[in-house]
């Protein structure tokens, strides 16, 4: 027995066994790793990254588009609209279901304008949604929908319009077709203008065909915040008027003109010429489309006397009845030779800014020294940016009393050496028309939202005090004489005092480090009435070959602004025909004016025609008779 089981044969798993097991559990390690993998990822996806994995989804079966929101509106101080939408058709296509393509691309051409080969190439691109032209016309678009044509569809989106054309377009700027501000207050406010855009969803299947037929709204637009200017749109009209015909009689280069509040530092009418109309954007320059009474820099020239002689007065340097040698008109300086367009002797401070004298200009700059000098100028605001809320301002020019010599203290005394803008200037007169505070200015009023309610309210905001009430007095008393008497006297208006002060300066030549010997900048800067200014106005002339002084190009251009404006205004006169009437300069205003003055005045008028006042009759200035009818003549102007 024993025996037998020593002769039983061992049986042994060995190698041949050993490696199936050992696959075996390779492969369940290999799965339960894979499953933990796949568990894991699950998890994340459903829990942890599950907005984005549903984006992917989403992103794979439908296409999401943008669609324009409504632009806030852009208002004067009256509420007029001077920036509007209007609903236009944007049309699209289906590339992947045009059967013929040429004949689209054919029919598609016509109506739209667009080339042939552009619109092939959008239907090669075999794309379930793209666009075709945005921002279409209704009657062009209805020509299209009544067509039938195959794969095209229609979606409504707002377009901008500015229904004024060129009235303050520099101001306004424009946008893009993307309805992104490009420039102006387009620009500086696209963020609270801009809204929120829609969306639009085209479903497909997984190879990317387009499953539905029309697209699906996502996400409504919301519509942007409206901005309320202080832009008078009546005044700009006037000023707009009045600077090209004077820029056109002058036969310049160009243009600029600013009326401001003064009490307020409120911008109630800015231009440029030439003109540029935010509707038509690509038909214009670049320097067409410049803000020039911001961004156009330039030595003031004599305007500048305003200023000197208010800080020598304020500093006590000097008083009206000062008296100055004038050198009968030629003084050295240095190695120059400073002249005056007339030969003076003896004159007080009140006649040397009548008279405009550069020598004796010089010589109150030396009695005041170029530290106090800057020091008012500074506190005035020269070479300073004012922080109006628009785009591209320029800092301007006012060097540091280090480099100040002689000759440089003398030539800034009378204008030169030096650079402002038409804002700058504007801003630092209404200091002295307000009797010494240099206010902030501002052109936004308000901002409200899309229901109206007013978001931001902006007040006026002194800076500080430059001069006392007493030397704004003498000052506008001396600007007085300037348009009574002297240089001044094309800007005097019946039956209002005015204070005024010319300005002619030669341009700088970069090439030479000079001037040049036939360029000018003829200027006036001025208020009114002057015993209670309800505007300041500053008006620049680039380049005039029919004369060139202030007094005889830019004085004429500033009457015709401040007279209207203190029409429209209802400010009564201050003197010369009080008790008469006076038939005032009505050109530019609108008919709706002329009704309002009629039945104040008691005046009966005969009407013309539609639009703004083109001529009439008596002439202005002239006296009206009783029982005259007077005729005035309408047209569109604008």
């Amino acid at each position: 027995m024993n025996k037998k089981r020593g002769n039983i044969k061992r049986i042994s798993l060995g190698k041949d066994l050993a490696k199936p097991v050992l696959k075996i559990y390779s492969v369940g390690i290999v799965l339960i790793i894979l499953f933990v993998v796949i568990s894991v990822k699950a998890m994340m996806l459903q829990v942890f990254d599950r907005d984005r994995a549903v984006d992917l989804a989403r992103r794979q079966h439908q296409s999401v588009y943008k669609l324009l929101p409504n632009r806030g509106k852009i208002l004067d101080v009256n509420g007029k609209e001077l920036v509007m939408n209007v609903d236009t058709q944007s049309i699209y296509v289906n590339a992947k279901s045009v059967k013929d393509p040429e004949g689209l691309s054919t029919k598609l051409s016509k109506h739209l304008g667009i080339s042939r080969d552009k619109i092939m190439e959008i239907l090669k691109s075999k794309k379930s949604f793209a666009w075709v032209k945005r921002l279409v016309d209704h009657d062009r678009a209805t020509k299209i929908k009544a067509e039938n044509l195959e794969a095209i569809g229609f979606i409504e989106e707002p377009k901008r319009v500015y229904p004024n054309g060129h009235l303050a377009g520099q101001i306004i700027g424009f946008t893009n077709i993307d309805s992104k501000g490009i420039e102006g207050i387009e620009f500086q406010f696209d963020e609270i203008l801009a809204g929120k855009p829609g969306k639009i969803s085209v479903k497909k299947d997984a190879r990317g065909r387009k499953i539905m037929s029309t697209p699906y709204y996502l996400e409504p637009s919301v519509s942007g915040s409206n901005l309320i200017l202080t832009i008078d749109s009546q005044i700009q009209n006037i000023v707009e008027t009045e600077l090209k015909d004077g820029v056109e009689r002058a036969n310049a280069d160009k243009g600029m003109a600013l009326v401001m509040d003064p009490e307020t530092g409120s911008i109630m009418a800015m231009a440029s010429y030439p003109f540029f109309d935010p509707n038509k954007y690509r038909d214009f320059s670049a320097d067409t489309r410049r803000n020039l009474p911001i961004w156009y820099s330039y030595e003031p020239g004599s305007t500048m006397k305003v200023f000197l002689i208010a800080s020598a007065i304020e500093d006590e340097r000097v008083n009206p009845d000062s008296k100055f040698d004038c050198e009968n008109g030629k003084r050295k300086v240095g190695p120059f030779i400073i002249k005056d367009v007339h030969p003076y002797g003896i004159l007080t401070v009140s006649e040397i800014m009548e008279k405009s004298s550069n020598i004796c200009a010089t010589k109150i700059g030396e009695i005041l020294g170029k530290e106090k000098f800057y020091e008012y100028l500074n506190d005035f605001g020269f070479g300073k940016q004012t922080g109006l809320e628009l785009p591209g301002e320029s800092y301007a020019r006012l060097p540091n009393p280090k480099s100040w010599g002689q000759v440089e203290l003398a030539t800034i005394s009378f204008g030169q050496g030096v650079a402002v803008t038409s804002l700058q200037l504007a801003t630092t007169l209404s200091a002295i028309a307000n009797t010494g505070y240099l206010m902030k200015p501002y052109i936004v009023k308000e901002i409200a939202g899309p229901d109206g309610k007013v978001l931001k309210e902006n007040k006026p905001r002194m800076l500080n005090r430059v001069i006392s009430y007493d030397t704004s007095k003498q000052i506008t008393e001396m600007m007085e004489k300037v348009v009574e008497s002297g240089t001044g006297k094309k800007a005097s208006i019946s039956g209002y005092s005015v204070a005024g002060k010319t300005g002619t300066a030669q341009v700088p030549n970069p090439e030479t480090g000079g001037y040049y010997a036939n360029r000018f900048i003829s200027s006036f800067i001025g208020f009114a009435p002057s015993n209670d200014p309800k505007l300041t106005v500053v008006v620049v002339i680039e380049n005039p070959k029919n004369g060139h002084y202030g007094g005889t190009v830019a004085a004429p251009i500033f009457k015709g602004i401040t007279e209207k404006v203190l029409f429209y205004l209802g400010i009564p006169p201050n003197k010369e025909f009080v008790g008469t009437r006076v038939m005032p300069d009505l050109h530019g205003l609108s008919v709706r004016d002329i009704l309002k003055w009629s039945e104040t005045e008691g005046v009966k008028i005969t009407i013309k025609g539609n639009g703004f006042v083109s001529a009439q009759e008596p002439k202005a200035g002239e006296i009206i008779k009783e029982g005259v009818v007077c005729m005035v003549e309408f047209k569109q102007t604008i």
